[in-house]
């Protein structure tokens, strides 16, 4: 079953205010740690450019990594206590929280902007 994401529950979880805060921290961090990472390894393979290479890639991936909602996933999994390696397997891989692309949804999307 997929979870979709909801901001106001979010707003009325009952964690503590520390765990809350050190779970945007960890979301935050491994996600601009991801990308950085992907912009890397391609440099690594163009020494020349290596910096246009690193900085390219890891903008490009930034936006598709959030909008799978990686983030969204690393928030609940590290406020549900998951062990580190099962946290980033669980928000790479898990089908939790995806957006919903129904039909409804881009005919809303379209006439609503």
């Amino acid at each position: 079953m997929i979870k979709y994401y909801d901001a106001q529950q979010w707003l009325k979880e009952r964690q503590p205010k520390r765990a809350k805060f050190l779970a945007v921290l960890v979301a935050i961090f491994v996600t601009l740690l991801t990308s950085a990472v992907a912009g890397l390894l391609v440099g690594l393979c163009f020494l020349g450019t290596f910096w246009y290479w690193a900085i390219g890639i890891a903008c490009i991936s930034l936006p598709y990594i959030l909008m799978d909602r990686v983030q969204v996933r690393l928030y609940h999994g590290y406020i549900k206590g998951k062990p580190f390696w099962t946290l980033i397997k669980y928000a790479y891989s898990s089908t939790d929280y995806r957006p919903c692309y129904v039909p409804w949804w881009y005919w809303r999307w379209y006439y609503w902007w």
